[in-house]
């Protein structure tokens, strides 16, 4: 996944979700490849008898069908939809990426955070994943599920924030410190304004 990169800009971390998420259709593939292969076994006996035998190829046919069709449903559409997402963490963005046929993508310009929580469940804390949640202020929030290594990669976002320069933490507003002002004396501009006066 190639991310066009603003002036400056640089890619701290780019990661896949955590595979936590696909147990489940694992599991549920092989007991769908387990109870696929007993009926076709047990429809493909040359001692099949009745009408059944009759139809015996058809059978086996349709029943290969169906368990193909469960297997693209129930195992590779969720490995396809996990291995198309991404989070990437640039030194000014947070981007979430996702989708393999119709892309989506969700952009946040780290000085519009305001805040970062994250939430784990059990088997997160069992994996050290969880979900990050980016709180944009005005009731406004983002949640990236399952990110890896959560607490670490909250890490780089703050210090990502950290990094950034000041004119950036003002709606991309430049606001130039006087030098004085910055050490604690008085700005340049009130000294003038007082050199001014009778």
């Amino acid at each position: 996944m190639r991310i066009k990169l603003l002036p400056g800009e640089r890619v701290i971390v780019r990661t896949r979700p955590n595979p936590l998420p696909l147990v489940g259709p694992v599991v549920a593939g092989f007991i769908i490849l387990a109870a696929g292969g007993f009926v076709l076994g047990y429809l493909g006996r040359s001692s099949l008898s009745g009408s059944l035998a009759d139809w015996q190829p058809v059978v086996l046919l349709v029943v290969l069908a169906v368990v193909v069709l469960l297997l693209l449903r129930v195992v590779v559409r969720p490995l396809v939809r996990w291995s198309s997402n991404r989070f990437v963490l640039t030194s000014m963005r947070l981007i979430h990426r996702r989708g393999a046929t119709r892309r989506m993508e969700h952009q946040i310009n780290l000085s519009a955070i305001s805040q970062l929580q994250t939430e784990q469940g059990l088997l997160q804390r069992m994996v050290g994943s969880g979900t990050l949640i980016a709180d944009l202020g005005f009731d406004r929030a983002h949640d990236y599920r399952d990110v890896p290594q959560i607490g670490t990669f909250k890490e780089y976002v703050v210090q990502a924030i950290s990094e950034l320069p000041l004119t950036r933490m003002f709606d991309g507003v430049d606001m130039e410190i006087d030098p004085q002002y910055a050490r604690g004396q008085e700005p340049r501009v009130q000294q003038e304004w007082r050199s001014e006066q009778p």
